[in-house]
């Protein structure tokens, strides 16, 4: 179950990134893109944020706070990142920390 009203700026952003989140919520492209992270979670848990950005080609690290807002996913421990060389905290569905 998707929160209907994630607010995907912050109130600090310039107000095109406002305008840009609006739409992405209002065409369904916000959705979407939580769909694709939330997928790679399920079939490959325990990836970083920019490891699920490489293998989809979005952001994903601005959809990932709002499904695991949603509950839908949660934060593993944190190792290196393949992609950054950094610390990363990792994604898994729920399920993999009970």
């Amino acid at each position: 179950m998707h929160c209907k009203h994630h607010c995907n700026h912050r109130n600090c952003d310039p107000p095109t990134s406002a305008l840009a989140g609006r739409h992405l919520r209002a065409c369904g492209l916000a959705h979407h893109q939580r769909e694709m992270c939330l997928a790679v979670v399920r079939h490959h848990p325990g990836l970083t944020a920019r490891e699920i950005e490489a293998r989809i080609g979005i952001k994903a690290h601005k959809r990932l706070p709002e499904i695991r807002a949603d509950g839908q996913v949660r934060n593993g421990p944190a190792r290196p990142c393949s992609v950054s060389g950094r610390m990363a905290m990792t994604w898994l569905m729920p399920e993999y920390l009970n």
